[in-house]
């Protein structure tokens, strides 16, 4: 083994990438100080291990990582890769180059690589264990570790030695060897404390199966009676539910019986309403009759105004007349002086006169006739006088009968279109309220439609629900039950694996020889190799139990290298199986028993039928237990053509010539095929797990859909139609009673 390659990148003052080749006429390292020579040692020793930050001339691993200069950014990352040249097989390992890395990051994460591989700083330190290449190790010498030889500091020159000889890799595994044999120790004595512990438990778990067993059955007896008073409760809550649903239809009833009479009551309300209409027209025609009375009243006033006004014309006609007799009486007065001025001149116009007698005769006849023309024409004029006032009485008259007759017109008018607009009214109101029945009708049967449709929906989602609670039910009961499953095949699977990283019940040269890397140890044990159905478990293992120690080697080699190990650390004695010597016999006859008429048994099932095995142990298998039944009677035992019978709960063994029985122990069969049980039971709690997972998953939808059935039950929608509907029956019913009224 030689030290080929050194590469630094990053770690203390090696910013760039640095490789260092080790040829072989190179031993050692030189330079001026300060150049790095040192750190070169560090990271050696960094690489194969060492955890002492001292020993690397630093204050902590951070520092490890190059910090930058005034040129030179900080890295993030310290690596160094050490390559071992190994064409010797010195080292433990099947290459011939050996590449050792080692990386911190500045986040503080480290890890260690072999072969590009990672790895554990165990397996580095085991790997170079027996070379003498450790973190203390003199095959790398650093500043002060001559000094320290010459001057024997701490006895360095004594370990020196002992590294060269090889004599410190043996202190090393004797101590560790003293300590697993303290280790060892504490475990025997745990072991015994275990022993005693389950043998005073025995009889109590004992008695606690028995009370499980008891327990389960009460359960069973409990479950059954739980179903019993569940269904009676349900049976009284249907009943309950059935008086409930009674009282509410009574209730029902009395509420529509109410609204009925709330119903008759407004349309006797109405009815009173209709009479008070019926009282104000009377009112209306008393108040016409009180018009017409005041009517008459203007009429007589108008009457007295014109009697009034022909009294003032009589009296103007009065006062007229006596200026005319007034003017009469001047004319008169006239006359009479013409008459004494006539006389006057009579005697001067004597002459005159009897010349104008003559004249006045005639004067005066025509003067007759001018007054009888004038009383005539006087007389006409009094008569068209009297006409022309008869006509203003008759015309005053008129008037009056006009202004009545206007006035009656007038009310007339306003009466016919008060009767007009009254039936209009009444018609529209007719045809609103038989249009607002009609609407009410079909709204009344749409809501009835919708209200048997709410509650067949109702119904058949109280059957939904009932239907999915019972599955619910059943569902949980299956979960309880494969939850119960599941934890029993976790205990029995913890169980199973705290005796096999144990090796409960295995010999100590058993256990060192699993745990020891000096040979094949990953080389099986026969319990661990077959795999027997749970019911043939006991019996197989009784016939077996001799064997179930015996290891399963490949050859004589790997049998007698585990055979030096025991010898060396003086372990006890181990026994094997030699696979290559089997499987160079002729076991045709038993790997085929199943299909041989020589290999059958009346009564019995052939061994190797209820055992799984690889096919490399098939040959094993065979040869063990190729002459193997199982029996499930003692029937079988009459007649065994030489054959090895077991019973099939492992209670005797029958051989040729011999027979072995008795009671079962409580742990028998708890041994053979533990790995593939193992195996087994992983598959059989990850299959278990998936149902109850899905149980969980099917119980949460089932759940959600009882939550999504009561929230789709709609009761309040059923009691809201209810209601609408019988506020649209009294709608209905007053809207009639308000039609009958108006007709």
């Amino acid at each position: 083994m030689r030290l080929k390659s050194l590469e630094i990148k990053g770690f203390k003052s090696f910013a760039d990438k640095t490789v260092v080749h080790f040829d072989e006429n190179i031993t050692g390292i030189v330079g001026p100080n300060g150049c790095g020579k040192s750190n070169i040692v560090d990271s050696i020793r960094w690489v194969i291990g060492e955890q002492k930050i001292s020993h690397l001339r630093s204050e902590n691993l951070e520092s490890l990582v190059f910090n930058g200069s005034k040129t030179r950014s900080a890295s993030g990352l310290a690596e160094v890769t050490l390559t071992f040249e190994n064409t010797r097989n010195l080292l433990p390992i099947e290459f011939n180059t050996v590449t050792i890395s080692r990386k911190f990051y500045k986040s503080g994460e480290s890890e260690y690589r072999l072969n590009d591989v990672q790895c554990r700083l165990k397996d580095i330190q085991n790997l170079f264990m027996d070379t003498g290449i450790s973190t203390d190790s003199y095959a790398i010498i650093e500043l002060g570790m001559v000094d320290d030889l010459i001057k024997d500091k701490e006895g360095s020159r004594r370990r020196m030695l002992e590294q060269a000889a090889g004599i410190s890799i043996y202190k090393t595994r004797k101590k560790e060897a003293r300590l697993k044999l303290d280790a060892t120790e504490q475990d025997l004595a745990r072991i015994e404390d275990l022993l005693f512990e389950i043998n005073n438990q025995l009889k109590t778990l004992e008695s606690q199966a028995r009370k499980a067993e008891k327990y389960y059955e009460i359960k069973k007896e409990y479950r059954a009676l739980s179903i019993e008073l569940a269904k009676a409760s349900l049976e009284g809550f249907n009943l309950t539910y059935k008086e409930l649903n009674e009282h509410q239809d009574l209730e029902t009833d009395k509420k529509i019986r109410i609204d009925a009479e709330i119903a008759r009551e407004e349309a006797s309300l109405e009815q009173d309403r209709f009479a008070f209409i019926e009282k104000e027209r009377e009112l209306q025609t008393m108040q016409h009759a009180f018009n017409d009375l005041v009517q008459a009243v203007r009429s007589k006033e108008n009457d007295k105004n014109l009697a009034e006004q022909k009294l003032e014309h009589l009296t103007e006609k009065e006062t007229s007349l006596k200026d005319f007799l007034d003017k009469a009486e001047g004319q008169i007065k006239g006359i009479e002086e013409s008459i004494g001025f006539t006389h006057a001149h009579v005697e001067e116009e004597i002459k005159i006169l009897d010349e104008l007698h003559s004249q006045l005769q005639l004067l005066r006849s025509d003067v007759d006739s001018k007054r009888v023309v004038l009383d005539e024409k006087r007389s006409v004029v009094n008569v068209l006088r009297a006409d022309f006032q008869q006509v203003q009485r008759s015309q005053f008259e008129a008037e009056k009968k006009v202004a009545v007759a206007d006035t009656s017109i007038h009310n007339l008018h306003r009466t016919i279109q008060h009767i007009e607009d009254e039936r209009t009214q009444r018609d529209f109101q007719r045809k609103q309220l038989a249009d607002e029945l009609f609407l009410k009708e079909k709204e009344l049967k749409i809501k009835q439609t919708d209200l048997v449709q709410l509650q067949q929906h109702h119904e058949y989602t109280k059957d939904q629900i009932l239907q999915t609670q019972t599955i619910l039910e059943d569902l949980r009961n299956q979960l309880a039950e494969e939850a119960r499953k599941l934890d029993a095949k976790k205990n029995e699977h913890d169980l199973l694996k705290s005796l096999i990283d144990t090796m409960e019940g295995y010999p100590e040269s058993v256990k060192f020889l699993h745990n020891n890397t000096g040979w094949n140890h990953r080389a099986p044990i026969l319990s661990d190799i077959i795999y027997v159905k749970e019911e043939y478990r006991t019996a197989l293992e009784n016939v077996l139990e001799p064997y179930l120690n015996y290891y399963v080697v490949n050859n004589l080699q790997e049998g007698l290298q585990a055979v030096h190990l025991l010898d060396e650390n003086k372990k006890g004695k181990a026994n094997f199986f030699l696979l290559d010597k089997i499987q160079n016999q002729d076991v045709s006859a038993f790997t085929n028993s199943e299909e041989s008429t020589d290999h059958k048994l009346e009564g019995a099932v052939h061994a190797l039928s209820v055992i799984d095995v690889e096919e490399k142990y098939r040959a094993l298998a065979a040869l063990l237990l190729g002459n193997v039944f199982i029996a499930d009677s003692e029937d079988a035992l009459e007649n065994t053509n030489g054959f090895v019978i077991i019973e099939k709960n492992g209670k005797y063994v029958k051989g040729k010539y011999s027979l072995t029985g008795g009671s079962v122990g409580l742990f028998e069969g708890k041994k053979i095929g533990r790995a593939k049980n193992l195996e087994k039971l992983q598959e059989e709690i990850s299959s278990q797990n998936y149902v109850v997972e899905r149980l969980k998953e099917e119980i949460q939808a089932r759940h959600n859909e009882v939550i999504a059935f009561n929230e789709d039950l709609r009761e309040s929608a059923i009691s809201d139609t209810e209601f609408e509907i019988q506020q649209l029956t009294n709608q209905g019913f007053s809207l009639h009673n308000k039609l009958e009224n108006l007709h």
